[in-house]
């Protein structure tokens, strides 16, 4: 287990940032559909991860749409246009329903200690071919969460018609409220900052006078 975690490092890198949030479109055909809570589980939450063959196998089962077997990953990517087009492509099927979008903040993940892969990198890495053979064009912004996603990550969930009648759905309304969601946080992180401060200091004081 530490062999090939310490070859491939998964666990978050304290230095790793993004700018941008993490899109996810689903339907109530869709594994991994958030709770009341807004935690969404992987369909394999427990599965160990601890060896290459592991890691190599339950993303090559992963990545093939084709095979619905559960993995340990929930997929998002940071492009709007991915996002999109698989939008239409569900809706011009048909037989989905209605969907929704769930936006969560990456840097919260990491923070949190939970990874995110970058689908294309582990592909390389552990040479895995595309099953459609697009030269891993359509893995180009995927990313995986492994596990689960927890409710402290979720910036909002919006349904996607509502987000479709909006040509600038992603600049209008997404990311607004990732740049709210992120200022939420920071004041939060300077008021416990504070707050902690403030009762380092009184009790410095009480030992000084007691």
């Amino acid at each position: 287990m530490l062999r090939e975690e310490n070859l491939r490092p998964w666990r978050p890198n304290s230095l790793r940032s993004f700018r941008l949030p993490l899109l996810r479109v689903w339907d109530c055909y869709s594994g991994s559909q958030p709770d009341e809570s807004h935690r969404m589980m992987a369909r394999a939450p427990r599965q160990r991860l601890d060896s290459a063959e592991s890691r190599k196998t339950s993303l090559t089962t992963h990545l093939d749409h084709k095979v619905w077997n559960p993995t340990p990953y929930i997929s998002f990517t940071v492009s709007p246009t991915a996002l999109k087009e698989l939008a239409n492509f569900r809706e011009r099927r048909g037989n989905r329903g209605s969907q929704t979008v769930t936006v969560i903040d990456p840097n919260v993940r990491l923070r949190i200690g939970l990874p995110i892969l970058d689908v294309s990198a582990e592909m390389e890495h552990y040479e895995i071919p595309d099953p459609y053979g697009n030269s891993n064009q359509y893995y180009t912004d995927h990313y995986v969460c492994v596990w689960e996603i927890t409710g402290e990550e979720v910036v909002g969930q919006w349904p996607w018609e509502d987000l479709a009648n909006d040509e600038r759905w992603y600049e209008d309304i997404i990311m607004p409220a990732y740049h709210e969601n992120r200022r939420n946080i920071a004041l939060k992180f300077s008021e416990d900052k504070l707050s902690g401060i403030s009762k380092m200091l009184e009790e410095v004081h009480r030992k000084l006078l007691s």
